[in-house]
């Protein structure tokens, strides 16, 4: 029987063309894939292009100030200075609380060995400073570092030994005596534990100051303390006491604020080995640890005001995911130059906010060339260790006050071969259906 021109004979021909093309169509996106992927570790930081990038926002920060030795007044809290003129307009009531920890360190105060060169330490403020503490709103912050002598050999020149400060909101039924500092193994023998904690005020290493958007307000609390991360350079001679004194001026209102909190997560289990080319790693902020912070009563979700993307100057580069309950990305930021600086460790406010929504998770990634690398890279505060820790401001009425850290090992490494792999199974499915319709 003879067969009609065009009919199986032309069907095989235009499946195996179409196969083919599916081919090369998967082997191009692939290789374009990979290279797109290992550009993003070299990007520069200077051209951001069209994407959201949280260097680009715009916000009003500046140098962090020097404290001088008339301001150094110990775990007190005085009135002073005045709040800057944007604020002034928005809150005309607008005042300075200056708080300062005041102690010694590098003698008695001094890391383990376990520690290294890192120190963990905690100064109760007076609670005297706090009128009305529950009618009282930070509206921002403007932290003041002392410069110390230094304590290395050979070293004259004065440094900061600050990494980073924190004021922290914590329970009324514990006590913190005033004008003493105490470790963090002596505030958690008072059963003390961070996941009760409430985060007033932050500042990273190199940051600046920093004002919350127009009607939004971090409330007070009756019982606050000051958290200092000194952080020692490896050359430092111990066995004398260093005088320091740093602390915050707070901006407060009394007036009625729409309800902000600092929230974030951190990265305990980090483990980045060597040799594995490029790596991710991802914290992340499940949607059920995003719960805690949402009055779900109140037929609401809060909305995200403000980001900063901690990372020490291992990581290369970072940015900010949230993906949707079904795994789509309802928002990526570009990505960014990791390390310090102003701009990297500062919080930006969001041109446009983020509204939360149920089921959602926050993640930042964190990007790496892992064949730069001579040991493995975990978690820590010291020299050569890495934190990828997000730390955001939310706000609105479906804002619950709560702890800041929502979740302290949720975290886990993607290679570029795992991620590469299920891009390339989306193009090959694509590819797939190409064929299914050239056969129809």
């Amino acid at each position: 029987m003879q067969r009609k021109a065009g009919g199986n004979g032309g069907n095989l021909c235009l499946r195996f063309c179409a196969t083919c093309a599916a081919g090369v169509i998967i082997c191009s996106l692939g290789s374009l894939g990979y290279c797109l992927w290992v550009d993003e570790l070299r990007e520069s930081s200077d051209d951001f292009g069209v994407q959201a990038s949280f260097l680009q926002m715009s916000v009003d920060i500046k140098r962090t100030r020097n404290v001088q030795p008339h301001q150094a007044q110990g775990q007190r809290a005085a009135e002073g200075g005045r709040c800057p003129e944007q604020l002034l307009k928005w809150y005309p009531d607008c005042r300075v609380l200056s708080s300062r920890a005041n102690f010694q360190v590098g003698g008695t105060l001094r890391p383990s060995l376990e520690q290294k060169q890192s120190l963990l330490l905690y100064t109760a403020l007076d609670s005297s400073m706090f009128s009305a503490p529950e009618d009282m709103f930070i509206v921002g912050w403007d932290p003041v570092i002392e410069e110390v002598p230094s304590g290395c050999a050979e070293h004259t020149t004065k440094v900061s030994l600050v990494h980073h400060m924190n004021i922290y909101a914590y329970p009324n039924e514990v006590s913190l005596e005033l004008g003493k500092t105490y470790s963090k193994a002596e505030v958690e023998s008072l059963h003390l534990q961070e996941s009760s904690f409430r985060m007033l005020a932050s500042h990273d290493k190199m940051a600046g100051k920093y004002t919350l958007p127009k009607s939004y307000g971090i409330p007070l609390s009756e019982k606050a303390m000051v958290e200092h991360h000194i952080l020692f350079p490896k050359c430092w001679v111990f066995g004398h006491d260093v005088p320091h004194a740093s602390g915050f001026d707070l901006y407060v209102t009394m007036r009625r604020m729409r309800p902000a909190a600092l929230v974030g997560a951190l990265n305990f289990n980090m483990d980045v080995r060597p040799l594995h080319g490029p790596v991710e790693w991802v914290t992340r902020i499940s949607a059920d640890n995003l719960l805690g912070v949402v009055r779900t009563k109140a037929g609401e979700w809060p909305e995200i005001l403000a980001v900063h993307l901690h990372t020490h100057d291992v990581a290369n580069t970072k940015y900010f995911e949230v993906r949707n309950a079904d795994g789509s990305v309802a928002f990526r930021s570009k990505s960014e130059k990791a390390g310090y600086g102003l701009k990297e460790q500062s919080f930006s406010n969001l041109k446009d906010r983020l509204k939360l929504r149920a089921g959602q998770q926050l993640m930042q990634h964190c990007l790496f060339d892992s064949d730069h690398l001579s040991e493995p890279v975990r978690y820590g505060l010291n020299p050569g260790e890495e934190m990828c820790a997000p730390l955001l401001i939310l706000g609105g009425a479906g804002l619950r006050l709560g702890g800041t850290i929502l979740s302290s090992d949720d975290g886990f490494l993607l290679q570029v071969h795992r991620r590469l792999r299920a891009w390339l199974q989306d193009v090959l499915h694509d590819a797939r259906r190409l064929v299914e319709e050239f056969r129809g």
